[in-house]
């Protein structure tokens, strides 16, 4: 792995057990139920966080087909993306896309790292750029899911990394 992507890759691979983590326990009324009217879900939250990663990976150059419904790709709210698949799903998608993720940043190299990519704030308009601001971003969602499970009445997010197979790469 390149160097420069150690830390957002270390990022991407703790927030794929952390949002699995925020979701344990979480039942299908828990997981759509808006806690006021202008609160997004933690089903849509988990949503957007599984299109943002199929985004990072078109940003990689390495696109993968969402299994999730299309209107979610360009939703912004809960209003605008119409039925939730139900969580099983939403988990499959997000162990899905952070396989394929992982993979795609472990290939990234020095030019790839300093091409062009999407602008965002704080960013300087590389793909390097782009990925910090995207963990970052990932981070603050998984930190609304983990306050709206507690608002749920469920114990807090853990703070765990599931064992993994030998030899297998961590998504």
């Amino acid at each position: 792995m390149h160097p420069a992507v150690t830390a957002p890759a270390a990022i991407f691979r703790l927030n794929t057990e952390l949002l699995l983590n925020c979701l344990s326990g979480v039942d299908e009324a828990g997981g759509a139920r808006r806690l006021t009217p202008d609160t997004n879900s933690i089903a849509f939250l988990a949503a957007h966080l599984i299109e943002s990663r199929h985004f990072i990976a078109q940003q990689l150059g390495a696109p993968l087909e969402s299994t999730l419904p299309p209107a979610l790709a360009r939703a912004r709210s809960l209003d605008e993306a119409g039925p939730l698949p139900p969580l099983a799903s939403l988990i499959a998608a997000w162990e899905r896309i952070a396989a394929h993720l992982a993979v795609q940043v472990e290939r990234l190299d020095t030019p790839a790292l300093a091409r062009s990519a999407a602008r965002f704030p704080g960013s300087d308009g590389t793909l390097l750029g782009a990925l910090a601001f995207l963990a970052q971003h990932e981070s603050y969602h998984i930190g609304q899911i983990a306050l709206l499970r507690r608002q749920l009445g469920l114990p807090a997010m853990r703070y765990e990394v599931r064992a993994r197979e030998p030899g297998r790469k961590g998504a």
